[in-house]
């Protein structure tokens, strides 16, 4: 739902805060852009349910952009491992991506709700 998109969003953010993650490491700016144009896409898709049209689109999209930011994910991830010495830097970081990757999964899953009430009212 999209409460859990902003759950995602806040609790990275939260991290951010809480671990006082002061410098950005490789992946976290583009996940950040990637949840930005997933929540555009998820505010076009509401925007074309009440047309009726043009959702399967904006979901399409929407998906493109969530297999982008588990490409991305994993590179980070990697990264992180290879490059960060800190276990506990690793740790704090892993959760941050994690956090940041999850948002896109909760707007594919906004997405396939949306797709489904077209196809039921369509």
């Amino acid at each position: 739902s999209l409460d859990d998109v902003m759950d995602a969003i806040d609790a990275s953010a939260a991290l951010v805060r809480l671990y006082r993650l002061e410098s950005v490491r490789f992946g976290a700016r583009e996940l950040a852009r990637i949840i930005t144009a997933c929540t555009d896409q998820v505010r076009l898709a509401l925007g074309a349910i009440e047309q009726r049209k043009g959702v399967a689109t904006h979901a399409i999209e929407i998906n493109r952009l969530e297999n982008e930011a588990d490409r991305t994910h994993q590179e980070a991830v990697s990264r992180l491992f290879d490059d960060e010495r800190d276990p506990i830097v690793v740790m704090k970081w892993k959760e941050a991506l994690d956090f940041l990757e999850d948002a896109t999964d909760r707007c594919e899953d906004v997405a396939n709700v949306l797709e489904g009430v077209m196809v039921k009212h369509g």
